[in-house]
């Protein structure tokens, strides 16, 4: 049982490895596709945020899915669209087709991305969670961070529509181990709330599109998708344990506490790769190989570190591992932008990369094994997508405001850089007054 139980752990983390990998995989491939395919700055911008658009907008939909027709079955579905997608993207003959292609990779995505932490709380009892977490925090740090790397050794090596047919034998040996591995379920009775799912969907896609976009309809996309966003939150009220998303789950502390720290999380992690990439190659001449060499220690120490800091989680519980954890984050950023900002020697980002790391090792497993904990099990899966949400929208929106600042100060790039991690380290310390708000006794929220 012992072995299932891992063996099914491997399954989940070989499809989210693959997923987390393909948001920051193309980043480095993207002259080369732009040298085959044509296409302008603009449609090779969409390469990447289409893919972000899909993935962000049906989490709380996959979530609730996940509840009624069981999760493996919603995760091996999601993990077979999103092999023949990546084939389909290594095909693709034109821009236009490549971000058709990854509009779909992104759906599968979404399907995916909100199972594993249900079926993580299935497969473990309470003393074997933090570390079933921790190791799944280093998976998705790693993959976050290696993008880069691989996408420059396939992209230099081989090809770049090598960057996604390497998904296609992954998410197959995954499948084939979730067939195998991962329990399943019956599903819930629940009823699926048709018109909450058309008012997020609409309200999350508007919002989502306003934050990459930043054109002259940026802020009318972005009010009306506060009004459809406000009338779900009325709707989501009126539907008790039908809800598509539990926002009920709010009245926890440690829910609440837990969501807004990992949303910290995913914007200032994502938003400060772009910035320090593009400071370390166009500032200071380093080429794409050794830029993404400066960054390594963050997913080598975040491999090496979130298995004990999740057995540190089963012994002592989430909230002094994640309050280290968010400090650290906030650390790092600091690190960083003083070498940006005082034009250091470059190489002293990689000790800002480790304490990176070292961020994400201590803080992922604490702030899901506590929101996760704070659930009810039948309302797992809605809980799960609301929290991956949550996390994706961080992450969009950190990723929009420093692509935004730095165009905005092109001609200035010192002070863009500068200004950039001055952001980031705001939203760092709201993460860590957020993780301070955690409780030290988690109680589930019911009903």
């Amino acid at each position: 049982m012992t072995s299932s139980r891992w063996g099914g752990l491997a399954a989940l983390l070989a499809g989210f490895f693959v997923l987390l990998l393909d948001t920051t995989i193309v980043a480095v491939a993207s002259p080369s596709i732009q040298a085959d395919l044509g296409g302008d700055v603009s449609a090779l911008f969409w390469v990447t945020a289409g893919y972000l658009l899909a993935f962000s907008v049906p989490l709380l939909v996959a979530g609730r899915l996940g509840d009624l027709f069981d999760p493996k079955c919603v995760y091996l579905f999601g993990m077979g669209g999103f092999a023949v997608a990546s084939a389909l993207c290594g095909l693709a003959p034109s821009i236009g087709w490549l971000i058709a292609f990854r509009i779909l990779q992104g759906l599968a995505a979404a399907a995916m991305s909100p199972q594993p932490l249900t079926l993580i709380r299935r497969l473990f009892a309470d003393d074997e969670r933090g570390r079933a977490f921790g190791i799944w925090g280093s998976v998705a740090a790693a993959a976050t961070l290696l993008g880069p790397v691989l996408g420059g050794l396939l992209t230099a090596s081989l090809d770049w529509r090598w960057i996604f047919w390497v998904n296609v034998p992954l998410c197959a040996a995954a499948v084939v181990m979730g067939v195998r591995l991962i329990p399943g379920s019956r599903g819930g009775t629940a009823r699926f709330d048709l018109l909450g799912a058309a008012l997020s969907t609409a309200g999350l896609s508007l919002l989502v599109w306003a934050l990459l976009s930043w054109s002259p309809l940026s802020l009318p996309a972005a009010t009306l998708a506060v009004v459809l966003l406000v009338g779900f939150w009325f709707q989501e009220r009126r539907q008790g344990a039908d809800a598509l998303a539990p926002l009920r789950l709010y009245r926890s502390s440690g829910y609440l506490s837990a969501s807004l720290a990992m949303a910290s999380l995913g914007a200032t992690v994502l938003a400060m790769a772009l910035p320090t990439m593009l400071y370390i190659q166009e500032m200071r001449g380093f080429g794409p190989i050794e830029a993404a060499l400066v960054l390594a220690p963050d997913a080598v120490v975040a491999i090496l570190l979130s298995p004990p800091a999740g057995r540190w989680v089963d012994r002592v519980g989430g909230r002094r591992p994640a309050i280290l954890g968010m400090s650290l984050l906030a650390t790092s950023l600091l690190l960083i932008g003083l070498v940006v900002v005082l034009n250091l020697n470059p190489w002293w980002i990689s000790v800002g990369a480790a304490l990176l790391g070292a961020a994400n090792a201590m803080a992922w497993s604490p702030l899901s094994a506590i929101a996760m904990a704070s659930v009810d099990p039948e309302a797992a899966g809605g809980a799960s997508g609301l929290f991956n949400t949550v996390r994706q929208v961080g992450a969009v929106g950190g990723v929009a405001v420093t692509g935004a600042i730095l165009a905005g100060l092109e001609s200035r790039p010192g002070l863009g850089f500068g200004v950039v991690f001055g952001f980031v380290g705001v939203v760092a310390v709201g993460g860590v007054v957020a993780a301070f708000r955690l409780p030290g006794v988690v109680r589930v929220e019911v009903g």
